[in-house]
């Protein structure tokens, strides 16, 4: 009895050492970036740094020169919009770790006849939609959301429109990053990736030993007193 019980133990701590082995530990390479989350959310620092990645792929990607934010977005948003948008093209291997982190938050998405979205009925959702700065894109966002009619390409339509207000919208710039990149990110395959591009230079995180979610470590950000992100 004592000798299964040993064996026993013995298997669990192998098992466990062997998990803690995979263990991947991701470093916040943007921490001193302004926040860009405008919502009270408990994973407002992964949020943050995700969509600070999430543009970082996308100015990298569609103007490998200067970087534009605006271009990025615009082609961003047009690709988005005409269904040829292929975000392992765009990619970083950082914004991929954090998509398998963002999909941990169950709250945070819906699944509707096999394609994933954000959760419209969440919190977060509503917070982004009242936080918006356009009015008549709010007045949209509202009725669609009221109707439930709410649908990917119908409110990209008048995204793709004015795709500068993006540069200056947190909470349309969450809602973009987050509905058209990591929703489908994050069923993604890491050998699937082919960007190639080098990022935007970032700050590096120090790095802490706190494990907030079971699989993924990674270091929380640091408050700063920046007040602007210029991407004019």
């Amino acid at each position: 009895m004592k000798g299964s019980l040993l064996k026993s133990l013995v298997l669990i701590t192998v098992l466990f050492l062997s998990g803690c082995a995979k263990e991947e530990r991701i470093v916040y390479k943007y921490t001193e970036q302004p926040d860009l989350v405008i919502c009270d959310v408990k994973n407002e620092d992964l949020y943050n740094e995700a969509i600070h990645s999430f543009e970082n792929d996308i100015f990298a990607f569609y103007d490998k020169i200067s970087q534009s934010p605006l271009k990025g977005y615009t082609q961003f948003t047009a690709f988005a919009l005409n269904g040829r948008l292929k975000v392992e093209d765009i990619a970083s291997e950082h914004s991929f770790k954090l998509a398998k982190l963002l999909k941990k938050d169950n709250q945070l998405w819906q699944t509707t006849a096999g394609i994933r979205t954000l959760n419209y009925s969440s919190l977060l959702m509503d917070c982004l939609v009242n936080n918006i700065k356009n009015d008549d894109l709010k007045i949209t966002f509202n009725a669609l959301l009221s109707t439930n009619s709410m649908r990917r390409n119908t409110v990209l339509t008048p995204i793709r429109n004015n795709p500068r207000q993006l540069l200056t919208d947190k909470g349309l710039k969450t809602f973009v990053a987050f509905e058209y990149y990591y929703a489908v990110l994050m069923d993604i395959e890491l050998s699937q990736l082919t960007s190639t591009l080098e990022p935007i230079k970032a700050n590096t995180a120090i790095e802490f030993n706190e494990t907030p979610l079971k699989d993924i470590q990674y270091v929380p950000k640091k408050k700063d007193n920046h007040e602007g992100h210029n991407h004019d």
